[in-house]
């Protein structure tokens, strides 16, 4: 036997342990699988973005109580003629007043301040819905992301079992003399790609599985459910603009109308009443006292800062639709990504799959009956594996719309999974 038949064979061998391995691998015992709304459930349960809006809800609620609180009263003690010159040196001859004066909210201003306190619970619950929506947005584009790289694995697995068979016929014809030792190398070079192509492809699995995994700081011991990656059952949707932002938007623009009617019940002048005793020292006497004070709003009717909130309030309004064209532009570009990749699927389904496994089924049965080289067989097989990843592609691109639109829209429902 010759040196290079030798060398050919004992690469075969060790090649054929390495596919063992890697067949040993692919038939680990099988993960549990992790639904999405399993990941959503995880995710919401630690999360601390969600906890510090709800301090800050629990915040306003507290600021809510005390803007329907009254003013408090005032005592007041005034001594009148005391340690003054000649018969008003001691205290002898001294007056002493002591009264409750209690100022009296005429206007909407407790009424005003509390519709004020609702406005900014009305924003913390906003801001919170916000920031649910965008972590369910991050999860599920995480789960996306792990489940298109257990779909290209699946594929690497795939290519590495038709690389296997190559090598086996190329090796049986390398055998027989009918090919070169040459080619027996060369598909024996293809096989050791594709098995590092399988390595390459699971560990991008399981970091995307890890990334998935950081939102509840858990591990990777889990499948994602791959059928659910296929397109077949959805389609574009309407969508209504139930968008978070926009509720927030709203608020704010409700806040600021609340703030207007702050200020304009500050512009009605508040009166002051109080009411009391005064002792005279001098012939131990008591007197009522009672008094009534309003200021005059001469100068100052708060019209600056009324300006001001309704100024507040239109800026808020024009930002407001601004963020609704904005979402609305952002809700048909995602329609139309996904037009466009259930496009390319459909065509690759129709016409490009079946065309390239055909032609892979030719070329194996053309190299078998000594037709074509093994060069055909690996060009054929390369236009399948390119097919397959293209689809993979094109549905992460798909569902990359679809996760967009479901977040542009508010589709993250409270306890459902989308």
């Amino acid at each position: 036997m010759s040196f290079q038949n030798c060398a050919a064979r004992i690469g075969f061998a060790c090649l054929v342990a390495s596919l063992a391995a890697g067949e040993a691998l692919a038939q680990a015992p099988a993960q549990p699988s992790l639904t999405l709304p399993d990941a959503f459930s995880r995710a919401l349960i630690d999360a601390p973005a969600l906890q510090a809006v709800d301090q800050a809800r629990l915040g306003a609620e507290a600021g809510l109580r005390q803007a329907d609180r009254a003013p408090n009263p005032t005592l007041d003690i005034t001594a009148e003629n005391l340690l003054g010159s000649g018969s008003h040196s001691g205290i002898d001859r001294a007056e002493t007043t002591f009264a409750m004066s209690q100022r009296l909210e005429w206007g909407n201003d407790r009424q005003a301040r509390t519709s004020l306190a609702n406005s900014d619970i009305t924003i913390a619950l906003a801001n919170g819905e916000i920031r649910r929506q965008d972590l369910l947005y991050q999860v599920e584009l995480a789960y996306l992301a792990a489940q298109k790289a257990e779909a290209d694995l699946q594929v690497a697995l795939d290519r590495a079992q038709v690389a296997k068979e190559i090598v086996a016929t190329v090796q049986r014809r390398v055998d027989a003399a009918r090919d070169p030792l040459m080619a027996g190398a060369k598909a024996q070079a293809v096989q050791v790609d594709a098995e590092i192509g399988v390595e390459n492809a699971r560990r991008a699995s399981e970091s995307a599985k890890a990334r998935l995994a950081s939102f509840w700081r858990g591990d990777t011991a889990f499948s994602v459910e791959a059928a659910a990656f296929d397109a077949d059952s959805f389609a574009p949707e309407a969508g209504s603009l139930a968008s978070p932002e926009l509720a927030l938007a709203e608020a704010e623009a409700g806040r600021a109308s609340a703030l207007i009617g702050v200020e304009q019940a500050r512009a009605d002048q508040d009166p002051t009443v109080s009411a009391g005793f005064r002792y005279f020292h001098e012939t131990d006497e008591v007197a009522l006292v009672v008094g009534f004070s309003i200021p005059l709003a001469f100068s100052d009717k708060n019209e600056g800062a009324i300006s001001r909130a309704q100024s507040e309030r239109s800026r808020l309004r024009l930002e407001g639709e601004a963020i609704r064209r904005n979402i609305e532009r952002e809700a048909n570009t995602a329609r139309s990504q996904m037009n466009i990749a259930r496009a390319e699927i459909d065509a690759i389904d129709a016409r490009l799959l079946p065309a390239a496994e055909q032609a892979l089924a030719y070329a194996r049965q053309g190299y078998n009956a000594g037709g074509f080289s093994y060069l055909d067989v690996l060009d054929a097989q390369r236009l399948v594996v390119d097919a397959r990843l293209q689809r993979n592609s094109a549905l992460q691109s798909f569902h990359s719309g679809r996760v967009a639109l479901t977040r542009l829209t508010g589709g993250y429902a409270e306890g459902s999974a989308q």
